[in-house]
């Protein structure tokens, strides 16, 4: 897949170079924040990542190579109550904890949850007596959500919870915490730059409309937008693939824009996130390009949301 990701990198810096008013309240971003000035200077991102589970810090930090999230394997799992040991014949971690068990071989891009194979985007590698595995195995193994704070540079890893009020949501384009298809990335090569299908379910008591949002966590991206759609009638209960090309651009603060990572950035992972609101229209007066300036508005009409993560790499050299 060819992809101009410089062209890519130019459209963030210029959307993160915009000054937001004052309409959406609690902004907490970084005064600072320059996606661009983050991936042409992406080495200075390679120190300590703070991590968290479920809002209790761990002892033990990440690092961060080439952007790449590593995390503590043994750590993150034993908080989370796995039982964790190691095969000093196969280098070999496993966790055993409810409902899963994952093994990860020091050296390998692999790591099996429930027998099931998937490539990581980095080798597991021992740092500090550690053995540090791909950020991607956590949610793969726990169901646990990812999110990142650049400013106080963070790792959180949550664990399911029910926020949604009864909201359900799901794409037919790609599994929970799976690959999304190359033909929804930006254009170039197999990238269509079309917006993936979404539907949701058992909407809370009196939902009287729809936000519909797709984000990138990474540290790079810093939360950026790649979609967000509101005021979707309380009566619709999909977004069809391609949906952005057909819905007036009022409706769409953020206009679609595929996913395009740099090459050397590792997996991505995108969020599509549904909230159901209690008002039909939801007033957006001025530019939001950062997710965390978008979700306080949201959540100040908030009757629940539900969210469906996928993971997206550029394997261009």
């Amino acid at each position: 897949m060819s992809l101009n990701w410089k062209k890519y990198v130019c459209t963030l810096a210029a959307g993160a170079a915009l000054i937001w008013g004052s309409s959406v309240p609690n902004v907490t971003a970084a005064a600072n924040r320059d996606v661009g000035a983050n991936v042409s200077s992406y080495l200075q991102w390679n120190t300590a990542v703070h991590i968290e589970l479920d809002s209790a810090p761990l002892a033990e930090e990440g690092i961060m190579e080439n952007t790449q999230i590593l995390v503590p394997l043994r750590a993150v799992f034993e908080a989370a109550g796995a039982k964790v040991s190691w095969n000093a014949g196969s280098n070999t971690v496993t966790a055993e904890g409810k409902g899963y068990k994952l093994t990860q071989a020091k050296g390998s891009r692999s790591v099996f949850v429930n027998g099931i194979s998937y490539e990581l985007d980095h080798e597991a590698v021992v740092s500090g007596g550690n053995l540090m595995v791909s950020e991607r195995a956590v949610p793969l193994a726990l169901n646990a959500a990812l999110y990142w704070n650049s400013a106080a540079r963070t790792l959180s890893i949550v664990s399911p919870a029910d926020k949604s009020g009864g909201l359900q949501i799901e794409s037919p384009a790609f599994a929970k915490f799976g690959t999304i298809p190359a033909k929804y990335a930006h254009q170039g090569g197999s990238g269509r730059d079309i917006s993936p299908p979404v539907s949701w379910s058992n909407a809370p008591e009196g939902t009287k409309s729809f936000a519909v949002v797709m984000y990138d966590i990474h540290p790079i991206a810093d939360n950026y937008i790649h979609w967000s759609v509101l005021n979707v009638p309380g009566a619709v209960r999909e977004l069809s693939e391609d949906a952005a090309a057909a819905l007036p651009a009022g409706q769409q603060p953020n206009a679609y824009f595929g996913m395009g990572p740099p090459p050397f950035s590792g997996d991505h992972l995108y969020r599509l996130a549904v909230y159901a609101l209690d008002t039909e229209l939801l007033e957006l007066k001025d530019k939001v390009v950062f997710f965390d300036e978008l979700e306080p508005l949201l959540q100040a009409h908030e009757l629940g949301h539900a969210e469906w993560d996928g993971f997206f790499r550029n394997t261009v050299n």
